[in-house]
């Protein structure tokens, strides 16, 4: 699972915050539940961890280059 911060964070493109591998038969799926903590999505700002308000997209993939599903949030 990959998160991509609000632009205001100034972090990197994307980062990974969830792993889990899995193995599936061709065409196969199956239904996994990932927590995410909010420190995971923080950054060092003004020497503290600040989580940044704004829209967070987390992403379900096989690598940071080939996105599976994602999906927007808001954090205030």
């Amino acid at each position: 699972m990959y998160a991509t911060l609000p632009a205001a964070a100034g972090a990197e493109p994307r980062r990974l915050v969830a792993f889990r591998k899995v193995t599936l038969p061709a065409g196969g799926s199956r239904r996994l539940t990932f927590t995410i903590a909010a420190q995971d999505l923080t950054i060092w700002q003004a020497g503290a961890w600040t989580l940044v308000p704004g829209s967070y997209t987390l992403a379900t993939a096989r690598s940071s280059r080939s996105l599976t599903a994602q999906r927007t949030l808001t954090i205030s």
